[in-house]
């Protein structure tokens, strides 16, 4: 029961109502932001890679260009005599080196058949070179200054970038060329990039498109491998022919990164920055266990919220609830239910109070007509038989009498036989009205049947008979006053009977003998009353007596079957009195 009762709760549904609207919202910010932050992240993160492979790809440009400069100007500053010179010419090339070591393995001259004459510093194996092997080695004698591919040096077996620009004579002819190598790795030319890392696992790259390999990494195993093959890396592909800008693309092991790409000035090399998409976007992760985190905190204060408004707001309706649920089971009188404010739950109540008040109206009405008769309002059967115990009890108490005058009107079936139910309906209640004014106030005027009416008079003193006597003739009296009615004036009389008791008689007894006595008074010429004779229960003798509202007073007699004074009985009939 209790387990029904807490799931049909008010409290529980608010809630319940609160837990999901957390949940839900939280649910929505969770997959809204989180496209919204890996989205925009993800942009700005893209953004800043082109930003820094831009400056990367600037700064190995200009790092390059410095080296062509210097090479081209020191190619137009060789002395023409050193040309033939080997010793001099090593000198002169010793001291440019070490003036201006740009060229991290040192320069070299090379005659026109492309073999390596001298060298600074001097490195086994590279006199025997020959240049002949190699493409760029004809653009030279074409007059042109020449950045070669990365290469892995003979000499060294590490990967170098070689540069040749050609001597010429004082004729302005091609006598030689003059070359430099460095180390790709070398101080002061590509180490800063192979040293660099973007965030915790991303970096960059240094490739070259036209012979798809990677000259410089961030990560050095990766130094000198080709690129993965045509179709594994989509993005990479776009920007081996001609792509530039940064997007998200799948690398050759499956892992979305955000790339991006620039070119270095001077050369046909390409620039990449590579980040992971997890750790590019390491802040939506946080901002997802922040959410998390955040709705189970906001589901914790609207419960909080919700158990206090609940007692708050609701304890005027739980104390209302409580009082009509002790009305209901008769614990506490009806009665309207306080109104502290008049808001939701005021006008709850009010509308309760309304109902109740309707009910106890409704009740009133029922209990009205269980007791009174509908056409006159008297009182019926049942609050007659009420007031007569009430008056016996108080009869007895008080040592006082009570008299029973049943009226049972003549000549009123000829009325509502020809006049009809509407106009014997009117006749009874002006004769009810008329009643009314006959009885005192402590008497009780009630309706038993159609035209029947029975008079309960209390608090009568000794001899009984004298009060009802005067009573019923003041009932004959009002009864046969000219009814005016719509078809004509009408008279009517009246019967009665009369029962009279001091207390000490049985309620059913004397209504039964004053019912008997008016048929004895209907008998006799009607417009008559009848008291009933001794033996009904009561403590003294009544007589019997008869009257008309036109003759003078006759001797009383006897009902038949009660004894007359003198020890006589009399027959069938009543003797009349006025």
């Amino acid at each position: 029961m209790k387990i029904r009762r807490f799931g049909n709760s008010l409290f529980t549904r608010l809630v319940l109502f609160g837990i999901g609207i957390v949940i839900s919202t939280a649910i929505l910010r969770f997959y809204f932001l989180r496209d919204f932050l890996e989205t925009e992240q993800s942009a700005v993160v893209a953004r800043q890679q082109s930003i820094i492979a831009s400056y990367l790809a600037q700064d190995i440009g200009y790092r390059t260009e410095e080296r062509r400069h210097f090479l081209e100007r020191l190619a137009t500053q060789v002395p023409p005599g050193l040309l033939n010179d080997p010793a001099a010419l090593r000198e002169w090339l010793r001291e440019h080196q070490e003036l201006q070591p740009l060229f991290a393995q040192g320069l070299f001259f090379a005659n026109t058949d492309g073999v390596i004459v001298v060298d600074y510093p001097t490195m086994n194996g590279r006199r025997a070179i020959s240049l002949t092997s190699y493409p760029d080695y004809t653009r030279v004698l074409d007059g042109a200054t020449v950045i070669g591919d990365p290469l892995l040096s003979p000499a060294s077996a590490r990967p170098i970038l070689p540069m040749m620009a050609p001597v010429r004579n004082a004729e302005g002819r091609i006598s030689g060329i003059l070359g430099g190598t460095t180390e790709l790795n070398a101080t002061g030319f590509l180490d800063h990039l192979q040293r660099a890392q973007l965030g915790p696992s991303g970096g960059f790259m240094l490739i070259s498109p036209s012979r798809r390999l990677i000259i410089a990494s961030s990560n050095p195993a990766s130094v000198f491998n080709s690129l993965p093959p045509t179709g594994t890396d989509l993005l990479l592909d776009r920007a081996l022919t001609g792509f530039r800008g940064n997007g998200v693309g799948r690398d050759q092991h499956g892992v979305d990164e955000i790339k991006a790409f620039a070119s270095v000035p001077g050369t046909d090399w390409i620039v990449v920055a590579c980040l992971p998409l997890a750790a590019a976007v390491p802040t939506a992760a946080h901002m997802r266990e922040l959410i998390t985190r955040g709705a189970m905190m906001q589901g914790g204060v609207i419960f909080v919220i919700i158990v206090l408004a609940y007692l708050w707001f609701f304890r005027r309706l739980r104390r209302a609830a409580d009082l009509a649920d002790k009305m209901t089971r008769g614990e506490i009188p009806l009665s309207p239910l306080p109104v502290v404010r008049r808001d939701e739950v005021g006008h709850l109540t009010m509308a309760f109070n309304g109902l109740l008040a309707r009910l106890k109206m409704h009740q009133s009405e029922l209990q009205h007509q269980a007791h009174h008769d509908v056409l006159t309002g008297l009182p019926n059967r049942i609050m007659l038989a009420e007031r007569m115990q009430q008056a016996l009890a108080r009869a007895g108490r008080e040592n006082t009498g009570i008299a029973l005058l049943y009226l049972d009107l003549d000549g009123f079936k000829p009325i509502n036989d020809t006049l009809g139910h509407q106009a014997g309906d009117l006749v009874l209640k002006e004769i009810a009205q008329r009643l009314r004014q006959v009885a005192r106030h402590s008497d009780t005027l009630a309706r038993v049947g159609g035209d029947e009416f029975v008079l309960l008079a209390t608090d009568l003193g000794q001899p009984l008979e004298n009060g009802t006597r005067a009573l019923a003739e003041k009932c004959i009296k009002a009864v046969s006053e000219p009814l005016r009615l719509a078809h004509g004036d009408r008279q009517l009389g009246v019967s009665i009977g009369i029962a009279v008791c001091d207390g000490r008689c049985d309620a059913d007894a004397l209504l039964q003998a004053a019912d008997k006595a008016m048929y004895h008074a209907k008998a006799q010429g009607r417009g008559r009353y009848v008291i009933a004779a001794n033996g009904i229960g009561c403590g003294h003798s009544s007589i019997v007596a008869g009257a008309t509202t036109e003759a003078a007073p006759q001797p009383h007699h006897p009902l038949p079957g009660s004894p007359l004074p003198g020890g006589t009985s009399p027959g069938s009939g009543l003797s009349p009195g006025h």
